[in-house]
């Protein structure tokens, strides 16, 4: 988007109020936020860019819980423990879900 194409405050403030005047009630969050914004476009490239800053930091704390809790473990019980289950899924999940090219 080029800065002639950024709409400016009050072009939100119009659409805000546009927004506001097509429901009786509270408008849709999403649709709310994307007046604020500026378009879903703008809303959706910043859900993006904080999901990549978030991944990482959900697969280290992910990562973390499992050492914690395989530590406090016997190797008899640990692949039966539900709780060390979940904790692998969420590892795997946040892992799968990281762009290959951001890992470390």
């Amino acid at each position: 988007m080029s800065p002639a194409d950024t709409p400016s405050g009050a072009d939100n403030l119009i659409l805000l109020d546009d927004l506001h005047a097509r429901y009786d009630g509270r408008p849709p969050r999403r649709q709310r936020l994307a007046a604020l914004v500026a378009g879903t476009d703008v809303l959706d490239a910043m859900a993006e860019r904080a999901s990549r800053e978030r991944l990482p930091a959900q697969a280290s704390a992910a990562r973390m819980a499992v050492a914690r809790r395989r530590r406090h473990l016997p190797a008899a019980l640990a692949m039966a423990d539900p709780w060390l289950f979940r904790l692998t899924c969420a590892l795997r999940d946040a892992r799968d879900a990281i762009d290959p090219c951001q890992r470390s």
